[in-house]
Order: C-alpha cells, then structure tokens, then sequence
C-alpha cells in the first residue's frame, strides 16, 4: 500500500432508517426483521447539501444516493447490505476517497465487506469506532434486539454470517486492529455485549482517556502503525447529550462536539483513512433536538473533510 493525496471524494448517502430491524430478543419470531423505512423527510443530507459541507475537502466530489431494489425471497436488510457493499467497492475502486452519510452503525458491515473486496482479504484494515456502544451483541444474548448494535460482532466474525455473505466479507477483521471508544455503556452491560468485549483483543479507550489529546493520539497512530488502512466510523451517540439530544440510543455522559471534532481530526492525521462513516444523525421521531443533532453532524463531517489530506491506494 502506498499514501497519496486526496483528489477525488465520493459520497455515499443511505436514506433508509432501521428503528426497530433486528432480531426478536423473546426469540419467538424466527431469523432477522427488516422493513423499508425511506426517511425521505427534509433531514440532515439536505442540510449537508444547503452548507455545501462535502466541498469541505477542496477536491471535486460526486455523490450517490442508494435506491433500495427488491430482490424476491431475499430480507430487505441482506439485500441493501449487498447494494451497500457494491457501491463502496466501485467507489473505492474509482481511486477515490470515500464518505458515507445517513446511515445507522449496522451500514458498517456492508462498508467492510466493500472495503475488503476492493483491497483483498490479506490487507490489514483497522477500525477506529466511535460510539457509546460497542455493537459487540449477537442474537443469542441480546436484551433489545437491535441490529444496530451487532455490526461490530458481525465484522469481526463472531455472529450473523449471512449478514457478512451479502456484504461480500470473506474474513473477518481482526480484533487486535480495532479501536473502540468510548464505549461508556459499559456500565449496563451494553446490550449483553460486555463480557464478548472484555474478552476480545480490541483497544478500548474510555471516555477520560478520549478526551485526553494525548493518549487518544497515541492509540491512534499506533494502530495506523499496524496497517494498510483506516476505516473511520463515529456513531452520533458518542456525544454528551446536548449535543444529540433525539438519538435513539442516548447514553449519559460522553464527549463534547469539540473533543469528537479534534479527534476525527487526530485520525485523519494519519494519512491511513480510505473510509469514513457518518452515522446515526438523523431520526424521523417526535423526539425534539433534530436541528442539535444536525448540528453536530455538519460539524463531525467538516471537520473530518477539512482535515482529510492523504489516503492510501494500491
């Protein structure tokens, strides 16, 4: 692998919610639930395009939006994983720097699968995730059932392998190049999901020790160390409730827009980032607090783009 300037970005925006997809926590209902949620109201995407915030990298971009297509007998979660993973892998095959946004932590599979088809199986790909979360749960020790919070157990190879199928993950990533924070959810057992963290060989990074400059930088660009490439994923609920008010999965605590902001920042630093993932911004409720949380997203994505120089290609 070799480090270049960014010349070109793509965009990639995933209108479709996934409130309540998953599997049934009573296990009673068989396999995984999924409808089709197109979010189509005026939301954070239109607010992205009125800022012009994918300009923010001062190079040409193109932006797509996925268009679910049915396939017959197929769940509506596989087969937009499939479309997902196949609009990563031809943007990533463009030679080009890739955004995704709209989307929710379970998109994380289907952008794994397409950034290993495009880089093959034996490069080594890291993870930095920035969430409340782990997304470490699986169905058999779910409370909640949330797909949501299984993409990370998935990636990793520990759950769901028709999930990793459609996203075209022929391996899963290696736990030793993930590094998770701030994870604060820890303290309700995060779904059931503690004792497969605790047990794992990832890097987690509590809430101080993220908002401390410092040792964040240094986990960071140790782990770029270890790599061919970055992929960058922040969940918007890593952030102290203000500043994402009507996140469906709000946790007490956590980091300020301006530490997640400098810290994107520390990431993009490295010149290792191929991918970075803008999750989790927008919720079609009738909780308040919208406006603060697009907010926060037009500010994570700019400052990750202005900051976003070098990326690596084979």
């Amino acid at each position: 692998m070799h480090i270049k300037n960014l010349t070109q970005l793509s965009v990639i925006e995933m209108p479709y919610g996934d409130l309540n997809w998953g599997p049934d926590p009573r296990h009673i209902r068989q396999g995984i639930y999924s409808d089709i949620q197109l979010w189509d109201k005026y939301r954070e995407l239109d607010d992205y395009h009125l800022c012009s915030v994918y300009n923010k990298a001062n190079v040409p971009v193109q932006t797509q939006r996925i268009t679910y297509q049915p396939v017959e007998k197929e769940e509506i979660y596989l087969t937009l994983t499939r479309q997902l993973s196949d609009a990563v892998y031809q943007s990533l095959s463009d030679n080009s720097a890739l955004l995704l946004t709209g989307g929710y932590c379970k998109d994380a599979v289907a952008v794994c699968g397409g950034i290993q088809r495009y880089l093959g199986p034996d490069k080594k790909v890291g993870i930095i995730y920035l969430d409340a979360h782990s997304d470490m749960s699986t169905p058999e020790v779910t409370t909640t059932g949330i797909l949501g919070g299984m993409d990370v157990a998935a990636i990793l190879g520990k759950t769901l392998p028709q999930w990793c199928n459609a996203a075209g993950l022929s391996k899963p990533y290696d736990d030793e190049l993930v590094l998770l924070s701030d994870f604060r959810e820890s303290i309700v057992n995060d779904d059931g999901a503690l004792p497969l963290v605790q047990s794992s060989k990832l890097c987690w990074l509590k809430t101080d020790e993220f908002n401390d400059p410092e040792k964040w930088k240094h986990a960071v660009f140790a782990l770029a160390d270890k790599v061919d490439a970055l992929y960058l994923h922040i969940d918007g609920d890593i952030l102290a409730r203000p500043y994402a008010p009507n996140a469906a999965c709000a946790a007490d605590g956590g980091p300020s827009v301006f530490t997640v902001m400098d810290n994107i920042q520390t990431v993009m630093q490295t010149g290792k980032v191929l991918v970075y993932g803008s999750y989790g911004f927008y919720f079609d409720t009738d909780i308040p607090g919208q406006d603060s949380l697009t907010l926060s997203g037009l500010r994570t994505v700019s400052a990750g783009l202005e900051a976003w120089k070098q990326m690596p290609f084979l």
